[in-house]
């Protein structure tokens, strides 16, 4: 079944499509998969859905309905499915079964069967590595920032901001920089350490994201009640942020951290290597990051450069 604008209007919409789709699935339906895709539900909370998965449509079919649609919406992948088993079967080159494994519970909701992941996957198939250079820029001055009409993402240019260099001293947050364990420390003590160090890092960002949202309100404190609405319904792109880099990070490290043996300490690493990566392609590809940096709201956030400090700091914890 082709999808359809009314498909991809909503949350609701959308697995009911999936859903509908699946019902149907014969051997050869063809699907493909995006990066990412935000979708409102029927009362306006945004859901991100990572990887953003389509049934019975190839890209030629599905990319009319790409503008509709907002986040990274980058092309992963296509081929075509099948059932076996009561499953649903992928099969094609650079199909990302490590995410898809990881959010096998939200993609048996949406399709109402659940997805055949093949047997060894691994996290770490979907590994990437956070860059440590910032990539060269072109010569010349950047536009001049400019206050938005009601939408954050409107406020600035659209080239993105390069990270900086994890090495590169922290400007603008309330605290500083993770600093890595002493080596004389045991890997158990240092998972802790890291731990805590998330629940740190969300903090910061929390709070910029506060900060910034305050900023924007009293700009347009005294501004047309319809641009004051409109401001308000785009608030939840910035909470969105927080909400995508969540505590799950910091559960696996104790976990890992407390686990009774080696071997069940491997295991939870695992698990928190694929959390991490997902964070890391995340905060690489996300490009209101780099628009909340440029704000011209005199809010000095920095959050590319505190995200790359620490996920570079998890990245060497997990793997010592």
């Amino acid at each position: 079944m082709l999808l359809k604008q009314q498909d991809v209007k909503t949350f609701e919409s959308y697995r009911k499509a999936m859903r509908m789709s699946a019902s149907q699935i014969k051997d050869d339906t063809k699907f493909c998969i995006y990066t990412e895709v935000e979708l409102p539900d029927v009362s306006g909370k945004m859901h991100i859905l990572k990887p953003f998965l389509v049934v019975g449509n190839g890209q030629a079919t599905f990319k009319p309905l790409l503008p509709l649609l907002k986040g990274g919406k980058r092309f992963i992948c296509e081929g075509t499915c099948s059932l076996h088993e009561g499953k649903v079967i992928l099969q094609g080159g650079k199909v990302p079964f490590g995410q898809l494994k990881r959010q096998a519970t939200l993609f048996k909701e949406l399709m109402g069967k659940p997805l055949g992941i093949p047997t060894g996957t691994r996290e770490e198939d979907d590994e990437e590595e956070i860059e440590s250079k910032p990539p060269a820029t072109q010569a010349g001055r950047s536009a001049p920032l400019r206050p938005p009409a009601g939408n954050i993402a409107a406020s600035t240019v659209k080239q993105p901001v390069p990270p900086s260099p994890p090495q590169a001293a922290l400007q603008g947050a309330k605290t500083t920089p993770p600093v890595p364990a002493p080596a004389a420390e045991s890997h158990p003590v240092r998972l802790a350490n890291a731990s805590n160090t998330w629940h740190g890092t969300r903090g910061i960002v929390d709070g910029k994201c506060k900060e910034l949202k305050q900023a924007i309100r009293a700009h347009y404190g005294k501004s047309h009640p319809e641009v004051i609405r409109e401001i308000e319904n785009n608030m939840h792109k910035i909470d969105a942020i927080v909400s995508r880099l969540d505590h799950s990070l910091a559960v696996s490290l104790k976990k890992a951290s407390a686990a009774p043996t080696d071997a069940a300490r491997s295991a939870e690493l695992r698990v928190a290597r694929g959390i991490l990566n997902d964070y890391i392609r995340y905060a690489r590809s996300e490009p209101l990051i780099a628009q909340i940096d440029r704000n011209p709201f005199g809010v000095k956030c920095n959050l590319r450069q505190v995200l790359a400090e620490t996920l570079t700091h998890m990245s060497q914890t997990i793997t010592a």
